[in-house]
């Protein structure tokens, strides 16, 4: 029996003699994700961070901490998996529940902004990416000063995104001397 099926049918024991929402079943649901996404099997770890997440939404609510680490993993599940529009969507729940909770200048909330613009970087929206890094950017100044790792590495990640756009329109643009 692989682990996978060990954990699958101690998650079956306990939910049928402890209950769905009992903390035992719960910590053996996030350990079987923890471990898919440790085997790089993303789309299971979802199916099983996306469980974690609904339990800790209902019992804890939205924007508990708990719940905010669940749909992060599942966010960076989707982005692994290539659903970018999931990932992004979770990704900005996620932002937006740190934001409401912690205010928008805690390390919290800006770690969830960061993630939110490489999601949308990842997938290819680059002046979506461009405003998270901008506002990003300008937090981290105002908090942290223009020497700081953290903003010299935004500072980066936004040139970059930058670059990308650039080069995207330039693809954009017929070049006048073609056709001649």
């Amino acid at each position: 029996m692989s682990i996978v099926s060990e954990y699958q049918q101690l998650i079956a024991d306990q939910t049928r003699i402890l209950g769905a929402d009992h903390r035992d079943t719960m910590l053996s649901v996030r350990r079987l994700a923890d471990f898919q996404f440790e085997c790089r099997d993303f789309a299971g770890a979802a199916s099983g961070y996306e469980q974690l997440h609904a339990a800790r939404a209902r019992l804890l609510g939205a924007d508990h901490e708990e719940t905010l680490i669940a749909l992060s993993n599942v966010a960076t599940c989707r982005a692994l998996v290539g659903d970018y529009t999931a990932a992004i969507a979770a990704y900005q729940q996620v932002y937006d529940g740190r934001e409401r909770t912690l205010g928008p200048d805690s390390p919290e909330t800006l770690r969830a902004l960061d993630m939110l613009a490489d999601g949308r970087a990842s997938a290819g929206d680059h002046e979506g990416a461009a405003a998270d890094f901008q506002q990003l950017l300008d937090t981290r100044n105002r908090l942290l000063g223009p020497d700081h790792e953290e903003t010299l590495r935004t500072r980066s990640d936004l040139i970059y995104q930058r670059g990308l756009l650039i080069t995207a329109q330039q693809k954009q643009t017929p070049d006048p001397e073609i056709g001649k």
